[in-house]
C-alpha cells in the first residue's frame, strides 16, 4: 500500500473516530450563530426605531421653530408699523433677520419631514448616519395628516416670509398668528403618536430579544452540560485504561535489578559493581574501564556521551547544585545496541541515575545507578497514547470553547518563530564575553515578549515557563563572568518551552487544521484581539490592585498583513501592562487626587497613509521623573553629574535602556527592565518612531508609528 493511501485512510480512520465530535461542535456553532444573528437583527431593528423617535423629536422642534418665528416676524413688523413718521434705527434688518429665520426654520421642517418619509442622511446621533422612513401602517397616516395640515399653511408662511414692511397684509398675519398655534398643537399631538407608536415597536422587539437571548442561554447551557457529561465518560473509560498500564509499569520496575558501580573525576568504572551491569551491558570486566569508551559502541549519537561527560564534571563541581541539574541528565531511557547472553544484539532502554557520594565535605565519586526500562518504555508508549487521547479531547473542549482558533494559530507560529531564533541565536559562537550577555539579552527579550503574547490569551502553562527561564536569565545576568556551563539550567526550561510548544500545536492541527482563513464579513464581526485585551487587562489591573476603564479601537484592522498586526499587538500588550503596573495610580490614591477610582486606558490603531499609528494612553500618575533620576543614581547608570544634567527628554529615554526599571522588585508583570526595552527594539526592527507625552499627575500617552506592510 502506497504512503498516499496509507495517509488516506489515517484521515478517514480520525474523521470516523471524531464524527461524533465533529457534528456536536457544529450543531453548536450553527445554533449560537443563529442566535447571534437573530439578536444582532434584532438590535438594529430597535436601533432604527431609536433614531426614527429622535428624528421625530427634532422635527416637532422645527415645527416649534416655525411658531416661533412666525410670532417674531409678526411683532417685528408691528413695531415697525408704530414707529412710523419716528426715527426707528434697524427697524427693516430686524423684520429682514426673523423672516430669514422663518425661511430657515420651514426649510428644515421640510427636510426632516422627508427623512421620516422617505429616509436620508442622518448625523445628529453619534455613530448614525442614516434614519429609515416609517414604516408601520399606524405611523404612515400619522405623517400624512402632518404633511396635509402643514402643505394647507406652508403657503401663506412663505408669503409672511417674503412680506415687506411696508406692504403688511394685517388680515393674513392675524390669521396666521391666531390659527398657526392651534394647527401647532395639531402637529405635536401627531408628532406624540408617532413617538409612543415607536416605542411600543421597540418594547416589543426589546421582549423579542430577550426571549431569544434568554432561550439561547438556555439551550446553551443544556448543550453545553450534554457534551461535558458525553466526554467525560470517555474521558473516564481512558483514564481506567491508563491506569492500568500505570499499575502494570509499577510493578515492572519493582522486580527489575538494577546495575551499580562508582565513577571517579576522569569518568572510570570502580573495581567493584554489580553482576547486573554486564548482563545490562553485554560486556565483561568493567572495572577500570572508561564509562564513555565502554558505552561508545553502545550508543547511536556520541553527543550523549560528551554531554554525559559535562555533566559528570558538574556533578563533581561543588558550586553547582545536584538538584538543579539532575533533569539535564541526558542518558534517561537511552537506547542502545547490546549483545544479549546468547550473542545476539537487541536494542535496549537503559537508565542512568547519578548521584554524589561524599567523604567528609569533599565529593570522593558519583553513585551510578542503571536499569533497564525496555518493557517501561513500551508500555508508557502505550500510556502516552492513550493520555494523548485524553487531552486531545480537552484541549478540543479547551479550544472551542474558550480560546479564537486564529489567535491560537497566530500565537503557536509567533512562539514556533521566536524558538527558532533563541535556537540560532545560542548556536552562535562566543569570541569576548560580552557575546555572552549579549545572548541573555536577546533571549530575555524574546522570552519576556512570549510571556505578554501568553498571558493575554491565558495560557499559563508559556507563562510559568517564561517566569523560571526569566528567573535564570536575570541571575546570570548579575554574574560577572559567564562560561559555556553557565547556560546548562537555561536547557531545561528551554526544552519544556519547545515541547510545549510542539504539543500545542499538532494539537491545534488536529482540531482546528493547519488553516482556517477567515473571509472579511467574518472578520468584522467578531473582534478577537479587542476580547483578547479586555481579558488581559482586566487579569493585570486585578493582579495589581488597581480599577481599569478599558478602550480598545481599531486592533482588528485585518487590512494590515500579519508581520505588521502580530508586531503591533505585541507592542500594546507591553505598553498595557507598562501603563497599568506603572501609570495608573490604586484607587485610594487617585479618590485622594479628586480622580475617579478606576483610571482609564486607551489603546487604538488607524491607518495614516503608507503607516499605522499605534497609540496606548492612560490618565495616571504620568512619568516621574524625578524617580528615574534617583533610580539612575541608585544602580549606577551614570555619573551623578551627568544624571543631574539631564533634561525631561534625555530622562525619558532612559526607560528603554535594557535592565532599567523604576520598580524595586520583579513579579509576572514588572520590575525585570525588558518590557520598553522590547517596544523599542521592536519599533528599530519594524523601521518606525515611537514618541512619548506625558504631565506629571495627569497622563501619559506612547505613540508609535510604522510602516503599513513591514
Amino acid at each position: 500500500m502506497s504512503k498516499r493511501a496509507i495517509d488516506s485512510q489515517n484521515i478517514g480512520s480520525s474523521f470516523k473516530r471524531y464524527k461524533s465530535v465533529t457534528i456536536s461542535i457544529a450543531v453548536f456553532l450553527l445554533f449560537a450563530s443563529g442566535v447571534m444573528y437573530a439578536a444582532t437583527h434584532i438590535s438594529g431593528q430597535i436601533q432604527e426605531y431609536q433614531v426614527q423617535i429622535d428624528a421625530a423629536g427634532v422635527l416637532s422642534d422645527s415645527s416649534y421653530d416655525v411658531l416661533v418665528a412666525v410670532q417674531s416676524v409678526h411683532q417685528e413688523m408691528l413695531e415697525q408699523e408704530l414707529s412710523k413718521g419716528r426715527r426707528h434705527e434697524g427697524g427693516d434688518d430686524a423684520v429682514a433677520e426673523q423672516q430669514a429665520a422663518l425661511t430657515e426654520a420651514v426649510q428644515s421642517f421640510d427636510e426632516m419631514f422627508t427623512k421620516l418619509e422617505q429616509g436620508g442622511d442622518y448625523d445628529i446621533i453619534r455613530g448614525v448616519d442614516w434614519v429609515e422612513p416609517l414604516s408601520s401602517s399606524e405611523t404612515i397616516a400619522v405623517l400624512q395628516k402632518i404633511k396635509t395640515i402643514w402643505q394647507q399653511r406652508k403657503p401663506d408662511i412663505q408669503t409672511l416670509a417674503e412680506y415687506k414692511p411696508t406692504n403688511i397684509n394685517h388680515d393674513l398675519i392675524h390669521d396666521m398668528t391666531t390659527f398657526t398655534p392651534e394647527e401647532q398643537g395639531v402637529i405635536y399631538e401627531e408628532i406624540d403618536k408617532i413617538i409612543v407608536a415607536l416605542n411600543a415597536d421597540i418594547a416589543k422587539k426589546t421582549d423579542t430579544l430577550h426571549w431569544v437571548q434568554r432561550s439561547g442561554i438556555a439551550a446553551s447551557l443544556i448543550y453545553f452540560l450534554f457534551f461535558i457529561g458525553f466526554f467525560m465518560r470517555r474521558l473516564s473509560k481512558s483514564d481506567e485504561k491508563a491506569e492500568i498500564a500505570r499499575r502494570e509499569t509499577d510493578e515492572i520496575m519493582q522486580t527489575v535489578n538494577n546495575g551499580l558501580f562508582l565513577l571517579d573525576k576522569d569518568l572510570n568504572i570502580g573495581s567493584q559493581y554489580s553482576a547486573e551491569l554486564e548482563r545490562l551491558w553485554g560486556k565483561k570486566e568493567l572495572g577500570g574501564k572508561n564509562m564513555l569508551d565502554v558505552l561508545s559502541d553502545m550508543v547511536d549519537s556520541q553527543e550523549n556521551l560528551e554531554t554525559a561527560g559535562s555533566f559528570v564534571n558538574q556533578l563533581y563541581n561543588p558550586r553547582t547544585k545536584e538538584r538543579l541539574i539532575r533533569s539535564l541528565n541526558p542518558l534517561i531511557r537511552t537506547q542502545m545496541t547490546v549483545t544479549n547472553d546468547a550473542g545476539v544484539k537487541e536494542t535496549r532502554y537503559l537508565d542512568f541515575k547519578f548521584n554524589r557520594v561524599y567523604q567528609g565535605q569533599e565529593i570522593s565519586h558519583v553513585l551510578v545507578s542503571v536499569s533497564d526500562v525496555s518493557d517501561a518504555v513500551r508500555l508508557e508508549e502505550k500510556i502516552q497514547r492513550e493520555r494523548e487521547q485524553s487531552d486531545l479531547q480537552l484541549e478540543m473542549l479547551g479550544s472551542i470553547l474558550k480560546t479564537d482558533p486564529n489567535m491560537m494559530a497566530d500565537f503557536i507560529a509567533n512562539t514556533e518563530k521566536r524558538n527558532q531564533s533563541i535556537n540560532e541565536k545560542l548556536k552562535e559562537p562566543v569570541r569576548v564575553q560580552s557575546d555572552f550577555f549579549n545572548k541573555l539579552l536577546f533571549i530575555f527579550r524574546e522570552v519576556h515578549g512570549l510571556k505578554g503574547d501568553a498571558s493575554s490569551l491565558g495560557l499559563q502553562g508559556f507563562v510559568v515557563i517564561a517566569e523560571n527561564l526569566e528567573h535564570t536569565l536575570k541571575d546570570l545576568q548579575s554574574r560577572n563572568k559567564l562560561t559555556g556551563e553557565d547556560f546548562l539550567p537555561l536547557t531545561v526550561s528551554l526544552e519544556e518551552l519547545f515541547s510545549l510548544t510542539q504539543t500545542i500545536g499538532d494539537l491545534s492541527q488536529r482540531i482546528i487544521g493547519n488553516n482556517v482563513p477567515i473571509s472579511p464579513s467574518a472578520a468584522t464581526k467578531s473582534e478577537p484581539v479587542k476580547t483578547q485585551l479586555n481579558k488581559f487587562v482586566a487579569e493585570v489591573a486585578e493582579r495589581n490592585g488597581k480599577l481599569v476603564d478599558f478602550t480598545c479601537i481599531g486592533m482588528d484592522n485585518i487590512s494590515f498583513n500579519i508581520n505588521t498586526r502580530t508586531n503591533l499587538r505585541e507592542l500594546a500588550i507591553q505598553l498595557l501592562r507598562n501603563s497599568i503596573v506603572h501609570g495608573i495610580e490604586e484607587p485610594d490614591e487617585r479618590v485622594g487626587k479628586h480622580k475617579l477610582p478606576a483610571g482609564h486606558l486607551r489603546v487604538e490603531m488607524r491607518e495614516n497613509d503608507d503607516s499605522v499609528l499605534l497609540s496606548v494612553q492612560d490618565d495616571g500618575t504620568g512619568i516621574d521623573l524625578e524617580k528615574i533620576r534617583q533610580k539612575l543614581a541608585k544602580e549606577g547608570f551614570h555619573s551623578l553629574e551627568t544624571i543631574r544634567n539631564m533634561d525631561a527628554k534625555s530622562l525619558i529615554k532612559q526607560i528603554f535602556v535594557p535592565g532599567f526599571s523604576t520598580r524595586d522588585h520583579s513579579d509576572e508583570d514588572a520590575g525585570r527592565g525588558v518590557g520598553m526595552d522590547i517596544v523599542h527594539d521592536r519599533v528599530k526592527q519594524m523601521n518606525g518612531k515611537i514618541s512619548i507625552a506625558t504631565r506629571a499627575g495627569a497622563y501619559t500617552r506612547v505613540t508609535i508609528m510604522v510602516p503599513k506592510n513591514h
